[in-house]
């Protein structure tokens, strides 16, 4: 069932926007080019002080499955639903092997049917390939302390799915704390070393770029700091933490506001369970694991996003699980166990019903728009343009003016737009619009006023009202 939702008409129901167009844009030049790179994902915090950038785990995850389907973007969407249900698979015997089959069975099915990992899961992007490498991370751990393996292959793989997370994302380094943490109180010392001689080990590449740059992105990363802009209070950190407890709850359960119904699940959960020895560093490690990863995203300032979360997703769906299952076994009462049973159930069926699986657009897509309409209007353009023609392309239908998934795809088709800051130079723009002729002459948008004067040649009917302009610049 875990399958059915994330690979359902999953051309139409997999996000391809900006972040994906330029990122995939960034893929390609390594088999082009034939360079590999040592500089992933650009993100934000976006400011006048510079772009921070991650590390390139994210580009050679994704070019293997590119590359074998010949760049179209289906191949990431389907690798990354593919990593959520090996995800959900490693819950499920991380579960069964360290707690027990009933949590086992309640964790896998809290992450097979939350809406909002399903939706996740079949967007190609940095932090939602982070949950496979979290359980694999917290699956090692738990080897090394409670089945206490003296295999080098648990410490390795802790230390290598460290390091890549910490290339999606910077916000791993909760996890990086935490594991540490846990380890010392293990008594793990020689471990602790192993794990980060592995770690730097998956971040050689950012540690080589920085070397050769002058520490390019370290540098702009401490000037953030030194900012302030970036960095929150103490009163601002204390209702991030709030906020950043109501949106992991939020992906489990489709509700901010049962905040509270969560934290008792979870108190009530670990206090029953703490008192088996056996399963208490198991519990230790989850409470710091989600703590710590909490605590790292509440310092931001900024705007928070359930993607912030990435690394704490598998965390908060064991936690819940172990809570419901003490809960259950804590009751005696038939009736009582069964309202606990069904309120599950709904919890479960409610995830599901939220889903649309006839959405004509995927997650964070604009209306109406989806990947077989990017590759429709890219092949019109591609087919349409004369080879010597200064092309290029711009869209309004959401705030990626610049329109990158139209620029990598007509790329992919055999022609080059010209560069971005070059529209006023241009001799034709294609423009991806739900406005009529009238409105476009209005645009005040840079990427079509600066190209004005200009004249309306050609009009294509893409899908869903989505139309295709080609505007000629008109001459004076």
């Amino acid at each position: 069932m875990a399958a059915v939702v994330r690979f359902w008409n999953i051309t139409d129901l997999t996000t391809f926007g900006g972040d994906q167009g330029y990122d995939f844009i960034q893929i390609r030049k390594m088999f082009t080019d034939q360079k590999p790179t040592l500089l992933g994902p650009k993100i934000g915090p976006y400011n006048k002080i510079g772009n921070l950038y991650l590390g390139p785990a994210y580009y050679y995850l994704l070019a293997p499955s590119l590359y074998f389907f010949k760049f179209d973007p289906l191949g990431p969407a389907l690798l990354t639903a593919m990593f959520s249900i090996v995800t959900i698979l490693l819950i499920y015997q991380t579960s069964k092997e360290f707690f027990s089959l009933q949590i086992a069975l309640i964790s896998s099915s809290i992450y097979s049917f939350s809406a909002f990992l399903i939706n996740q899961s079949r967007a190609p992007s940095n932090p939602h390939l982070t949950p496979l490498f979290s359980v694999i991370l917290l699956y090692s751990l738990l080897k090394i302390t409670n089945k206490k393996e003296k295999s080098y292959i648990w410490l390795v793989l802790s230390g290598l799915s460290l390091g890549i997370m910490f290339q999606l994302h910077y916000l791993a380094a909760g996890l990086l704390i935490s594991s540490v943490i846990f380890l010392f109180l293990s008594k793990k010392i020689k471990e602790i070393l192993i794990i980060i001689v592995a770690f730097l080990a998956a971040i050689s590449p950012q540690i080589i770029f920085e070397l050769r740059h002058e520490f390019f992105v370290t540098n702009l990363f401490i000037e953030q700091l030194r900012s302030g802009n970036n960095v929150s209070g103490s009163g601002r950190f204390i209702r991030n933490f709030i906020e950043s407890a109501k949106l992991l709850s939020s992906i489990i359960s489709e509700s901010k506001n049962l905040l509270s119904v969560f934290t008792i699940l979870i108190s009530a959960g670990f206090l029953i369970k703490a008192k088996n020895k056996k399963l208490k560093p198991a519990l230790i490690l989850l409470v710091l694991n989600l703590f710590f990863g909490l605590v790292i995203t509440s310092i931001y300032s900024g705007d928070l996003g359930p993607h912030y979360f990435a690394t704490i997703y598998v965390t908060a769906c064991i936690l819940i699980s172990i809570s419901i299952s003490s809960v259950y076994e804590t009751f005696k009462n038939l009736y009582a166990r069964a309202i606990l049973v069904c309120t599950f159930l709904i919890l479960l069926s409610s995830n599901l019903l939220s889903l649309d699986l006839n959405s004509q657009e995927g997650f964070t897509m604009p209306k109406g728009q989806n990947l077989t309409g990017i590759r429709k209007t890219a092949k019109i353009i591609a087919g349409d343009v004369i080879p010597t023609t200064r092309f290029n392309i711009a869209s309004t239908l959401d705030g990626d003016t610049r329109s990158m998934p139209y620029r990598y795809l007509v790329n992919v088709y055999g022609k080059t737009a010209q560069d971005v800051e070059k529209y006023p130079e241009s001799e034709v723009i294609y423009l991806i619009s739900k406005d009529e002729e009238d409105a476009i002459r209005r645009y005040t948008v840079w990427e079509v006023a600066s190209f004005a004067p200009f004249d309306i040649t050609n009009k294509w009917e893409v899908q869903n009202g989505i139309l295709l302009y080609k505007l000629v610049k008109a001459k004076i």
